[in-house]
Formats: structure tokens, sequence, C-alpha cells
């Protein structure tokens, strides 16, 4: 299937389960996300969320379903048959065009701002380094941080790790970026430096992006969808006016209600 085709959905999860021993993390699992979305997925720990970032990663494999990245079979466990997964040679394909920041910034503490956002551009996109440090320059603009080409993750604060971290990502041209509760290590002021950056880049490219967070206000501003998941299973989902001021289900109004009071 040609990954150009527009019509293709960027994410499609079709009865995905998962499950870590005896515990059902994903449970047949129906997921499809257009092109462009912005997607915030909230719930309480444990209901799945960040699971469904690292299957797409391909940091975890599935027990059984179906996952397609931009047309692209990435898992095809269906039907009781036997489990066959994707074929190795293809994971490099449509990794590149996922990226992800993760809570822990992972940068390498012996490499200036600069070389962190470069390296990966350069090995493995085979960018020239005046290609590479160009487009880093730019991305650090984007992320606020161009006069900190030079120094050292030592020398950063938390939020401007966690913006690093985005950059590096960025540099890879991904089509799909993934962010996994990347503000919660950070104190509020932090949080908001690395919040206001998202949004920027909601509003100005045209990336599918999908965020778990914990920060139910940002969701609303940032996300054109909201999904509330729990137990493993998606219990509603909608436009962020429709969750936050109508939710229709007991159990999203009930969590809602105990995450807004509490903030």
């Amino acid at each position: 299937m040609s990954i150009e085709n527009n019509s293709n959905p960027a994410i499609q999860m079709q009865r995905v389960c998962k499950s870590y021993g005896n515990l059902a993390v994903l449970k047949d699992l129906d997921l499809k996300i257009q092109p462009s979305s912005k997607i915030a997925i909230i719930g309480p720990s444990g209901s799945g969320k960040s699971t469904i970032l690292r299957i797409l990663m391909t940091l975890e494999s599935i027990d059984s379903g179906r996952v397609m990245i931009d047309g692209e079979v990435l898992y095809d466990f269906r039907e009781g048959k036997t489990l066959s997964s994707f074929a190795e040679e293809r994971v490099p394909k449509i990794r590149s065009k996922v990226g992800m920041v993760f809570q822990s910034f992972n940068l390498f503490p012996h490499m200036s701002v600069v070389r962190n956002v470069t390296e990966a551009p350069i090995h493995v996109l085979k960018f020239s380094r005046e290609e590479a440090w160009k487009r880093a320059l730019e991305l650090l603009d984007l992320v606020g941080l161009k006069d900190k080409v030079n120094a050292y993750p030592a020398q950063l604060s938390g939020g401007q790790k966690q913006r690093v971290a985005i950059a590096r990502a960025l540099a890879m041209q991904p089509r799909i970026m993934l962010f996994d509760e990347i503000t919660s290590a950070l104190d509020p002021e932090l949080a908001a430096e690395v919040l206001s950056v998202l949004k920027n880049l909601a509003r100005e490219t045209d990336m599918t992006m999908l965020m778990v967070t914990h920060q139910m206000h940002f969701a609303q501003e940032f996300a054109d969808r909201v999904i509330f998941m729990e137990h493993g299973t998606i219990v509603e989902e909608g436009s962020p006016e429709k969750i936050f001021n109508q939710p229709q289900e007991e159990r999203t109004q009930s969590f809602l209600k105990t995450v807004l009071e509490a903030t």
C-alpha cells in the first residue's frame, strides 16, 4: 500500500490486545487517527495510555490484533492464526515516520545541545554536517533555545532539556510525533515552558501528534480530539469541548471531577 495515499489513517489499531503476564493492559483496542490530528490521551495510571505509544515505537509488541502506520502494517496478529510479526527489514522504514519524546530526556550528557540534535540526522538520515547543523539551529530557535547551542545538558534546566529532546525528535523529520507525559518530572513553571512549545508546534505544523498527558487544561488547548481510557479500553472520545464540558460516561465525569478539583 502506498505511503503517499492520504486516505490512509496516520495510525490504525484494530482489536489490539496486550498483556504483561496475567495483567491485561490493552483489551481489543480499536483506534484510528487521521493525518495531522492532534490527539490527547487521558485517564488514570495503568489504563494503557503509554503502552499505545510504546507499541507504535516498536518498543513493545502485541499479543493479538493489527497495527498500521501510514498505511503500512507494523503488526498483524489476527483471528487466532499463528502469530506473525512485521518483517524486520521494514522496521527502520516504518519507524522513520515516528518520533517520540519520553518523560526522561535521554540526552547524551557528553555532547553539546547542537550535537544532541545533529547526531541522528547525520548518521541515520545521512545529512551532511552542514545540512544537519542548519536544521538544528532552526529547530532550536523553534523551541526557544538558539542561545544554548554550545551548552551541555548539565548546564540546562529540566524544561530546557525537554525542549532539546523535542528538537532532537523533530530533526528526524517524522510524520507522527508521540509525547509520553513529558512534563511529569517538571515543576509547573518549567512544564509551562514545554507546553508552550508544544502548542506552537500544534498550530504551526501538520504533523500528526499523539500525547499522553495528565495536564487537563493543556489537553483542552492542544487537542482537536481527546480520548479517555481506563482498564485498557477507550471509555469515551470526542472534541475537547465535548469531553471536558459534556462528558457522557459516568466514569469520564468522575475522573475529570477528581482531577480538575485537584489542580
